[in-house]
């Protein structure tokens, strides 16, 4: 089981196995990603590893 994300020159494809979700909780998903595209941004690494340090201890 698992979740991942490809991260393409003009989009993202996330990937979840699909024994982590229903279809209706796809389709949830894919509208709560679709209605928040606007605000995303990359970051770099070193930025992203810290913060999952801090979350994750």
């Amino acid at each position: 089981m698992s979740i991942w994300v490809e991260d393409g020159l003009d989009c993202f494809n996330v990937y979840i196995d699909e024994k982590l979700i229903t279809e209706q909780g796809a389709d949830a998903l894919q509208a709560i990603l679709r209605n928040t595209v606007t605000g995303w941004q990359r970051l770099d690494e070193s930025f992203v590893m810290r913060t999952l340090k801090a979350v994750t201890g």
